[in-house]
């Protein structure tokens, strides 16, 4: 068995100069924790996840919170914190340290770096490095359905 035979293809993805805003908004449409970013020629550049995200609602060098600072904070406080962020490109965050698969990648190298922790892998042609799809622990136990 091949990634091949388990991507999904119609993977939701976000162009590396869509907004960072623009990239949260199909997040949420898409539940999803993590977004394959592709650039115009669709040529797969790398991931922007929701840990990438939840650093940014950190307050600034506050490694903790007393119970205090925590009563005073508002949602305004934290809206402000991300808002500096939401109208730079994704390309300026992109993770770039995602394996890759490849249609011809064996299942089981795919299914090993799944259950080591990653959310879902980017499929490209080994040619061109276009993005041809993704695999996820989800894509391929949708097999069985019952």
């Amino acid at each position: 068995m091949y990634c091949r035979h388990y991507m999904v293809r119609s993977t939701p993805t976000v162009l590396d100069t869509a907004t960072l805003a623009e990239a949260m908004a199909t997040m949420i449409k898409h539940h999803r924790q993590q977004l394959l970013v592709v650039n115009a020629q669709s040529e797969f550049v790398g991931e922007i996840s929701t840990f990438t995200l939840a650093k940014m609602l950190l307050p600034p060098g506050q490694a903790q919170q007393t119970a205090e600072e925590a009563e005073k904070e508002s949602v305004i406080d934290v809206d402000d914190r991300i808002a500096p962020y939401l109208n730079r490109r994704v390309g300026d965050f992109v993770e770039h340290d995602l394996p890759v698969m490849h249609p011809d990648t064996p299942l089981v190298d795919a299914v090993r770096l799944l259950a080591s922790g990653k959310l879902r892998l980017p499929v490209v042609d080994p040619e061109t490095n276009k993005f041809v799809g993704a695999i996820s622990s989800l894509s391929v136990l949708r097999r069985y359905q019952f």
